[in-house]
């Protein structure tokens, strides 16, 4: 696998907390039930540079504020996040913008068959039952990440690093 000039093994990072050129993403979060993974999605947001983080709850799940503070390694003191019920999703997804699940659906298509949109809101799901069905009908296409191993899911936040980083990617190779 050959890198490009962007991508520098183990050395100094350029621009490092400059804002990026390109849009920012958006992350919407549905319904998870560890607060580790919720500071994870956290500090995800803030290694990307993410505009929003939305939590996706029908009720307050109860977490006690310092595990996400803990686990987000200060994250949640610098990203703008908040906890919204899923009825009012459709109201504050920005607008010009295109809805993504990563999601493993009949008409999901791998996220490396084509080119994410600059402008993405990035939707993942439950830890056991993934996207509610309202919230997926909210999404302009479903996208999975292959995984040729015997074990066939991985972690909220590992799908959604996995996702982010693809997207940061394809603006990084822009000609």
């Amino acid at each position: 696998m050959a890198f490009n000039n962007s991508y520098k093994l183990f050395g100094k990072k350029e621009k490092q907390g400059n804002k990026p050129s390109f849009a920012q993403p958006v992350i919407v979060a549905d319904r998870i039930l560890s607060p580790m993974n919720v500071g994870a999605i956290l500090r995800l947001a803030g290694n990307i540079h993410a505009a929003k983080v939305w939590l996706v709850y029908d009720e307050d799940p109860g977490f006690r504020p310092y595990k996400i503070k803990r686990t987000s390694s200060g994250a949640s003191e610098k990203v703008d996040w908040k906890m919204i019920t899923p009825d009012r999703l459709p109201e504050v997804l920005p607008a010009g913008y295109e809805v993504i699940a990563l999601e493993t659906t009949e008409d999901a298509t791998s996220i490396f068959s084509g080119k994410l949109p600059e402008k993405v809101v990035f939707m993942v799901g439950n830890e056991r039952f993934g996207l509610q069905e309202e919230l997926i009908k909210l999404c302009h296409r479903k996208v999975f990440i292959p995984i040729p191993g015997p074990i066939s899911s991985l972690n909220v936040s590992h799908a959604l690093g996995i996702g982010l980083f693809e997207w940061l990617r394809q603006r990084q190779d822009k000609p």
